[in-house]
């Protein structure tokens, strides 16, 4: 009988099992399963209940992960306000250099991810879908943000004399071309060759973050994976 039930997709079955709790982790794979196939199921769909499911398992891993997402997309996003608006001489108005060497330190907040991710789950597989998680996120907010920003802030650049003075420097290199990245050329407009120093900076970004969320969050999950765990029955009847 059972194999005639419908189940959930096994990525995120899988996954789920990688999410939540070890000590909660039957009853809530379980509650979800059941509602999964005796609600969800006859009153929506297959198609809708599996989008349901997806839901619920992003829903446990932003819960759980939330936290190590705000402070590594706040610090990019603080770090770029902060070059835009100039004094009139072009210096920032505050160091930031100093907000790119805590932005660096991004891969101590993924190893930080890792260590916690596999420690709450009892599992090295936990710490990874932490991270990585949290790689996608702060990247796709980044994106979100450059892709939002990218016009206002250009405006607002153009009287900036550091940025016209980057921009002219820049228009006025020998460039090589890379790949499909077509590069600045001579009368390229302020506007384009803004975006493609944002293009630019999100494939740098990017590469740099999943190298730095592979790193320390492997070595985070091992970390983590090492700590033991109590269980709530074992702290409850110690207390």
């Amino acid at each position: 009988m059972n194999m005639t039930m419908p189940n959930p997709p096994v990525l995120p079955q899988t996954l789920l099992h990688l999410l939540v709790p070890v000590e909660r982790r039957e009853s809530i794979v379980g509650d979800l399963l059941e509602e999964y196939r005796d609600s969800r199921v006859p009153s929506t769909g297959r198609f809708r209940a599996n989008l349901w499911y997806w839901k619920q398992v992003f829903g446990f891993w932003l819960r759980a992960y939330w936290a190590f997402v705000v402070p590594v997309f706040g610090l990019f996003a603080l770090r770029d306000v902060l070059s835009v608006f100039r004094s009139p001489s072009g210096h920032p108005y505050f160091n930031v250099e100093f907000l790119f060497g805590l932005v660096t330190m991004s891969p101590c907040v993924f190893l930080l991810t890792g260590a916690y991710g596999s420690w709450r789950t009892q599992r090295w597989a936990g710490g990874v879908v932490a991270t990585v998680g949290t790689f996608v996120t702060v990247w796709l907010l980044i994106t979100a943000w450059w892709n939002t920003t990218l016009y206002p802030f250009a405006l607002i650049q153009q009287s900036s004399p550091y940025w016209i003075h980057a921009w002219q420097q820049s228009i006025h290199r020998t460039h090589v071309p890379l790949f499909w990245l077509h590069p600045d050329s001579p009368g390229e407009s302020f506007l384009r060759w803004a975006f493609w120093a944002n293009v630019g900076a999100q494939i740098f970004t990017g590469a740099a973050m999943l190298g730095a969320a592979i790193v320390g969050g492997g070595i985070g999950s091992m970390l983590g994976r090492l700590t033991p765990r109590r269980s709530t029955a074992q702290t409850e009847a110690q207390g």
